[in-house]
């Protein structure tokens, strides 16, 4: 039983991290792409915005930055899928990845912006990434280990039943 739980751990830590670690890599090899990527989609929020002038200055802030803030979102998510994939200090690599994904899904799932196939398709985008902020929390609460003693079928400190 406690190879099964080891096995299922590591795999589900590969599972977790390969979106992340594929995601960083395309970013490297395909750098400028997608820095005017990140820039088409920081000045599609600006323009968006035109009715909250402050939200719209923060983009037009951002928007000369985007270098920079492609450069530390590739890092959190190729450090932090390390950490969680090795299983070395998976909280905080949990931390970066939910630091990472949370702006990222906000801005490029943009569903409420669009209309028809495209609005379909950023909603479910959307809602997939709440879902690994789901398994990333998991993570980050109780660590991505197997639990270390088993009795009764249940782990040290869970509820026991008669």
């Amino acid at each position: 039983m406690k190879a099964i739980q080891v096995a299922s751990t590591i795999l589900a830590r590969f599972l977790l991290s390969a979106i992340f670690l594929a995601s960083g890599v395309n970013i490297i090899f395909n750098w400028h792409e997608e820095e005017k990527t990140l820039m088409n989609v920081l000045t599609d929020w600006q323009a968006c915005t035109d009715f909250f002038p402050r939200l719209q200055e923060g983009f037009s802030i951002l928007i000369p930055w985007t270098p920079l803030l492609l450069i530390i979102a590739t890092l959190f998510e190729l450090i932090g899928g390390l950490l969680l994939l090795l299983g070395v200090r998976e909280k905080l690599g949990a931390g970066l990845l939910i630091l990472f994904l949370i702006p990222a899904t906000i801005l490029c799932h943009q569903f409420w912006f669009v209309e028809g196939s495209m609005r379909e398709l950023q909603q479910i985008m959307f809602l997939k990434n709440l879902a690994i902020i789901g398994g990333l929390i998991l993570v980050l609460l109780h660590g991505a280990q197997p639990p270390a003693k088993e009795s009764n079928g249940f782990s040290s400190g869970s509820l026991r039943l008669p």
